[in-house]
Parts: C-alpha cells; structure tokens; sequence
C-alpha cells in the first residue's frame, strides 16, 4: 500500500505526486545545494511524521468523554494546540522544500508511474501503471484503491491501459493480462476516455459493478448511459 508514510501522503495530496519512498534520502550524502535541499527536506518529514504521529495519538484522548477532563488534561491541550500549530508550519515548510529539491529531480516518466485516483485525495488510494509494451500500460490497484473501491483486487492487476490514435484512453478490465490478450470473455472493453486518471478510476468502477448485485451477468455494451458515465464517477 502507497502514502502510509504521512509526509508523502501529504506531498502527493499537494502535488498529485506519488512517490513509492522518500528518494530524496538518496541525496542526503551529497555535498551540494542538492544535498542541502534533502537534508532540510529528510529533516522535515521526520518532523511533520512525528508531530502527526502525536496528533493522532492526542485528539482521540481529549476529545473523549469531555465531561471526565481534568487540569492536567488542559495542560494537554495547551500542548496539543501548539503541536497543531507547529503542525501547520511543518506542512509549509515540507511541501516548499520538496518543490526545492524536485526542481533538480526527475521522477515522473519510465515504465512504471504511480497515480491518485482522485487528484488531491489519497483517500481513494494509487494505481500504478507497469508499461507492457510501447502502447500498453498494466493497471495495478493498491489496497487502498481496492478498498475505498470496493473490489477484491488489492494489489493485483485490474486491466490494461493503451492510448489512441487521437488522444485518449483505452481501458480494458481483466484479472490477467492473457484474457484482454486473447480476446477472453473474461476481458471487458470500457469506453475510451480523454484523461488518464478516469481511464483507471472506469477500471475500478467497472469491477465494482462486476462484483455487485446490479451487474446481472452484463458486458459493458449492455449497460444503460447512467451506467455507463458512472464509471467514470
């Protein structure tokens, strides 16, 4: 599963930038304005880890039962407020010290890219797209994606994925490459759309329908226009 780590989970909900570890450690040693920008950055993700790791723990305890607080637990929430307001910073501080650091990084591009589903939400969870061939890219949902999805594909393929002639997206859901290969019934061709990120959200869609009670044993030809833009949803 991506973005467990809290500072890349805050990065990418920034950025729409997945990154599957924190690769600017791997500058930390360099004795340039490279490696000082990775110092200041390693430095602020454990940082911002640790007061979110806090956090997390605090607001449950003194948010519960309010009426049992006593005057230590006020002392706490002194400490809790300053913990969320250093929080904040930290949150500015990280996200401009990884646009310092990604001005000098590539990590974009290659045969394997990492996607939110939904821009701006890693809540919805990553697909990552393993490029096949020149045209084709295989399409992996993480547990996360699985899960807010709700298909029993975790860390699995979940189709494959090619671009037009003109410009859009092919999408085509299948639980093995060799289906959509051989033309397999088990494969499914799903309508072309215009960005990437939708043609990978139908694909899940597609197998939340499969896996439901409305599916009724259809292809997607079979299915009404509702139907049909909600895979895109």
């Amino acid at each position: 599963m991506f973005l467990t780590d809290h500072a890349l989970r805050r990065i990418a909900a920034a950025t729409n930038e997945v990154l599957p570890d924190q690769l600017w450690r791997y500058d930390t040693a360099a004795e340039d304005a490279v490696g000082d920008l990775a110092r200041l950055l390693h430095k602020t993700a454990r940082a911002y880890n640790a007061t979110t790791t806090y956090l997390d723990s605090a607001v449950p305890k003194l948010t519960a039962r309010p009426e049992l607080r006593t005057a230590g637990q006020r002392e706490d929430l002194s400490g809790m407020l300053a913990a969320i307001e250093r929080h904040h910073v930290l949150a500015d501080v990280l996200l401009d010290a990884y646009m310092a650091w990604r001005r000098h990084r590539t990590i974009s591009g290659g045969d394997e890219q990492h996607l939110l589903l939904y821009p701006g939400d890693p809540a919805h969870g990553v697909i990552t797209l393993s490029r096949t061939s020149p045209r084709f890219w295989r399409a992996t949902a993480d547990t996360e994606a699985a899960k807010a999805f709700g298909v029993p594909y975790a860390d699995r393929i979940v189709g494959l994925i090619a671009e037009t002639p003109d410009g859009k997206y092919e999408a085509t859901a299948c639980s093995s490459q060799a289906h959509a290969e051989s033309g397999s019934p088990m494969s499914y061709r799903l309508p072309d759309r215009d960005d990437l990120t939708t043609a990978c959200r139908s694909l899940l869609r597609w197998w939340q329908l499969r896996h439901s009670a409305a599916w009724r044993s259809r292809t997607p030809d079979q299915l009404d226009p509702t139907e049909l833009d909600q895979l895109a949803a």
